[in-house]
């Protein structure tokens, strides 16, 4: 499962249309959010929180594997794996130091080489098979509409074909991600969507919350579980920050209480289309205003910018939507 000949025989058969194609898939996190916020403002607000949470999540824990076993990448073991749709060439100095059986491990040589002097991020498991695959398989049993469950399967299908395609993750990487997206898909449909208690605490609003042991748990983990994450080393800035940004955008909606998902088709639209305005209008606001300033790239500002876009596009939007009539508030 960490052999190299799969890749070069896939490559081997590369065409400049398979290229763009799968790296159209390979990009899918550059999209991957303007489709989530769809589903929570078009489809199910209460489904979309939950994909979100379980997206989010997945990227923290894939990024601490990665940096806790630190194993290499296909294209930085073998310079026969080409660097499809980057445009540059495959400089590693190893070659065909891939497993040499399908069940064998990587010469620990190249390893502990590439572990001293690091060439390339890390592989295993794949971030993009499993983060796609947690968001598609959600969607797939929480968005009971035809088209959403084709794309779901097509992405849950193409995105990790993608990553072998183009260079960047053993098969071995591949069946770890679909490993772990099965567990998060497990636990936040089983374990959180489909339960009661959360189904009766989503909607309720805070004054009419009871104020138990459960709800004091759900408070930690909505509010300080975030922080303590960040005290894992190699956490992931970006996800945990948004995290929390969702998180205090839902208490803070609570107030007056959640949104319910009912509308028209036209209802669903313009609140879908108020969510992806302010989400790529608070980007670019933020983005000029730091740049100005000359803060942008600091692990502060990006939290901190983070945590604004979320919090106030679950909120802001949520609440000028009711005010305009697209949603209707749980009471």
């Amino acid at each position: 499962m960490f052999q190299t000949e799969i890749l070069i025989w896939m490559q081997s058969h590369a065409t400049g249309l398979w290229t763009a194609f799968f790296k159209f898939w390979s990009g899918y996190n550059n999209w991957v959010i303007p489709l989530m916020l769809l589903i929570l403002f078009a489809i199910s607000f209460r489904a979309g929180f939950v994909l979100i949470q379980a997206v989010f999540w997945n990227m923290t824990i894939v990024i601490f594997l990665k940096e806790l076993l630190l194993l290499p990448r296909p294209s930085s073991v073998d310079s026969n794996v080409k660097l499809l749709g980057k445009g540059i060439p495959n400089k590693t100095p190893f070659e065909s130091q891939g497993a040499r059986s399908f069940f064998g491990g990587l010469p620990r040589d190249a390893v502990e080489a590439l572990r001293a002097d690091p060439i390339d991020t890390w592989g295993l498991p794949s971030g993009h098979t499993s983060s796609s695959t947690t968001f598609a398989g959600l969607a797939y049993l929480l968005v009971k509409n035809r088209w959403v469950r084709i794309a779901a399967a097509a992405m849950i299908l193409f995105v990790p074909l993608s990553r072998l395609y183009l260079g960047r993750h053993f098969l071995a990487d591949i069946l770890a991600g679909y490993a772990l997206s099965l567990v998060f898909i497990l636990l936040f449909y089983h374990g959180i969507y489909r339960r009661r208690w959360f189904q009766d605490f989503f909607h309720t609003r805070w004054d009419q919350t009871p104020w138990n042991a459960r709800t004091w748990t759900i408070l930690f983990y909505f509010i300080v579980l975030p922080f303590l994450i960040l005290l894992i080393p190699y956490a992931r800035i970006d996800a945990v920050s948004a995290l929390l940004g969702l998180n205090l955008g839902y208490i803070l909606l609570r107030i007056k209480g959640a949104p319910l998902d009912s509308g028209s088709v036209l209802q669903r639209a313009g609140r879908a289309g108020i969510a992806l305005v302010l989400y790529f209008g608070l980007n670019l606001v933020l983005g000029v205003i730091e740049g100005l300033l000359s803060t942008s790239g600091s692990d502060i500002v990006l939290f901190a910018h983070n945590v604004l876009i979320m919090m106030i596009l679950i909120w802001v939007s949520t609440e000028v939507s009711i005010r305009l009539g697209f949603f209707k508030r749980a009471v």
